[in-house]
């Protein structure tokens, strides 16, 4: 397959096939069906919708792989579905409405293809490598603001970045406009393409999951973003620290990392 683009029809439909789904767990606001190690939750919903998407995605092409967050490999093959089926759990548990599916095709570090699904809004948004980012039949153009005019989503995961320096938060929080987050990497991400945020920084002690940065990080980047690990490199390779969002915001982030050379 080379026109990723045409895999918005049958991947967005699957995804909007899980909204009834969601839309009556939601109602329940249900308990944990059990915890991982790292202390994260996963609910009956996070294992249901990944058995009905992974069913989908598995269909439309035999060659291709998949990966799942709660499953693992479910596949071999080249290129892979990394799968989140709901990101945002945290949330999801508390009846907070900011939690999303989300997929991305990718070969190897290199995304191809992403979609990122809001349920309870009935909200797609979609990119495909040289095709740009949509939103709904919108073409995603992300508005290139300066630092101080930024809203900055930052991940303040306890193993992250800012445990390693704890003055960062005052850095970023004195130099852009107003700081956020939303607990949703699918979330942030939609946002930042869609320019109502304007950049994310985080990161973590351990490899971050292509599943948690592969969609939004191609959404950024076919709207127009820019990305990195603070040091020049690929953030899907290193999969540490992710710099994202606006050309001169992410630039601004990166000296304030001081790890650009």
């Amino acid at each position: 397959m080379s026109d990723y683009a045409a895999l918005a029809k049958p991947v967005g439909a699957a995804l909007r096939a899980l909204r009834p789904m969601v839309l009556e767990a939601f109602a329940k606001a249900p308990d944990p069906e059990r915890r991982k190690d790292d202390g994260s939750s996963i609910t009956a919903l996070d294992t249901a919708l990944e058995e009905v998407l992974a069913t989908s995605l598995l269909a439309l092409d035999t060659s291709f792989g998949l990966r799942s967050e709660e499953a693992g490999w479910m596949r071999e093959g080249r290129p892979t579905w990394h799968l989140d089926p709901l990101d945002g759990t945290a949330n999801f548990e508390r009846r907070l409405p900011l939690f999303a599916s989300q997929v991305a095709l990718m070969d190897g570090e290199r995304p191809l293809f992403a979609a990122i699904y809001d349920p309870l809004a009935d909200d797609l948004a979609w990119a495909a490598a040289g095709a740009g980012a949509w939103r709904e039949g919108r073409r995603l153009t992300m508005p290139d603001r300066t630092l101080d005019e930024a809203r900055v989503v930052l991940d303040l995961s306890e193993d992250g970045l800012f445990m390693e320096d704890p003055d960062l938060v005052r850095r970023v929080r004195m130099a852009c406009y107003r700081v956020r987050a939303l607990g949703s990497a699918a979330i942030h991400f939609r946002e930042i393409a869609s320019g109502i945020l304007d950049a994310y920084l985080g990161g973590r002690g351990t490899p971050t999951p292509l599943h948690d940065l592969g969609p939004g990080l191609l959404l950024v980047r076919e709207a127009g973003g820019r990305d990195s690990d603070g040091a020049g490199g690929d953030p899907l390779v290193s999969q540490h620290v992710v710099v994202a969002g606006a050309p001169r915001v992410h630039d601004g982030l990166v000296a304030l990392l001081g790890r650009d050379g």
